[in-house]
């Protein structure tokens, strides 16, 4: 079996790793620009300029029998006219829908799975008829190329509003109620080909300036009021979409509710523990589920934390912690930039969270 994978960074490289074992050759499309270090030595690598066809883009990769994505921002036209070729998974109008904010919680709100309330604003007058209806404080956001915090604005006062309308940016935006969570939890699940779904547990996650910076399961003080309302969810949107693939599903906990925040076509930084935590990782099983067959174990082994290295170099004589594995992306190092991961586990998950904190210390002391 030969995939290609759109898109040349952490994610594709772990997908690939995890597909050795499988038996699975690969081979991937950057765009000019794009940083491929992590995938280098893991297959041929296919720039697309934007003006080549999808004939020559699937020549070029080898003749796949599967194209997946690594992520969202990919060219849709692209993507469709693959699967005049090969099978494209998941399928690109899933993609599409959550490359626009608006886009995403109407379709989420339509399947009757609730959401922070939001408003369209393509102008500063919507902006402030917005803030007058959701009242203060509110998240800007743009509709896209928003993540790990990008394109985000926090409005908070007066002050904040008048600013924000000085310098509007020229581009459709919405406004989302700003909510006092809980707690911010993820779940992932895996879709087949024949419809079957195997779920993750839910996850516990922790972000910083936008980015992920921990997860950790289980959840113990959220799992048994969430876990099966999470479930439900996720397999709504799953079948609605007749998705294939691995879809994650981020979500915040306000007031004794799930509220659902993003989801991601693809495998997901929140899931990185499934290399440690689970017999059959999020980058295994998203290709069993691409290729239609059996879905591996998603049963929890042991508490396992995971914790994200953001402009941190480190080596593996650097973490003193027992059961504990470094992932390097080969990517140069740069202030928050996503550079490796960690994963601990430990068979008493109030020892995992301490050592999950001790860790966190050492290596952002």
């Amino acid at each position: 079996m030969h995939i290609g994978i759109y898109g040349t960074g952490q994610l594709a490289r772990m997908m690939a790793e995890a597909g050795q074992s499988l038996g699975i050759t690969f081979s991937f499309v950057k765009t000019p620009g794009d940083d491929s270090e992590s995938i280098k030595g893991l297959g041929n690598v296919v720039t697309y300029s934007g003006h080549e066809s999808a004939k020559a883009i699937f020549d070029a990769l080898g003749s796949p029998q599967i194209v997946t994505v690594e992520k969202e921002d990919v060219d849709l036209r692209l993507l469709s006219n693959l699967k005049n070729y090969c099978r494209v998974a998941p399928d690109p109008q899933a993609v599409s829908i959550t490359q626009n904010r608006l886009e995403e919680k109407t379709f989420i709100n339509n399947q009757g799975i609730p959401t922070v309330p939001f408003a369209e604003a393509s102008s500063p007058d919507d902006v402030l008829a917005s803030i007058k209806n959701l009242g203060l404080p509110v998240v800007i956001k743009s509709l896209e190329q928003g993540y790990d915090g990008k394109n985000q604005w926090t409005i908070k006062t007066e002050e904040d509003i008048d600013k924000f309308v000085c310098q509007f940016p020229s581009q459709p935006l919405i406004v989302e109620k700003w909510v006092a969570f809980e707690a911010e939890v993820s779940m992932i699940a895996a879709r087949s080909l024949n419809g079957h779904v195997a779920f993750y547990p839910l996850t516990e996650n922790k972000h910083q300036n936008g980015i992920l910076l921990t997860s950790k399961v289980p959840t113990l003080q959220f799992e048994k009021a969430f876990e099966e309302k999470a479930k439900s969810y996720l397999d709504k949107l799953l079948t609605e979409l007749n998705y294939v693939g691995v879809l994650a599903m981020e979500c915040f906990i306000v007031d004794g509710e799930l509220l659902v925040n993003e989801l991601a076509p693809r495998v997901h930084n929140s899931g990185h523990w499934t290399q440690a935590g689970t017999s059959c990782s999020q980058f295994e099983n998203h290709l069993r589920a691409i290729m239609g067959i059996v879905l591996g174990d998603t049963e929890l082994k042991t508490s396992t934390a995971m914790l994200n290295l953001l402009g941190k170099q480190v080596a593996e004589r650097d973490i003193k912690l027992p059961n504990a594995q470094l992932h390097w992306y080969d990517k140069a190092c740069k202030p928050a930039r996503k550079v490796g991961h960690i994963n601990i586990q430990h068979s008493e998950y109030s020892e995992l969270e301490r050592n999950l904190n001790d860790l966190e210390k050492q290596i952002y002391q």
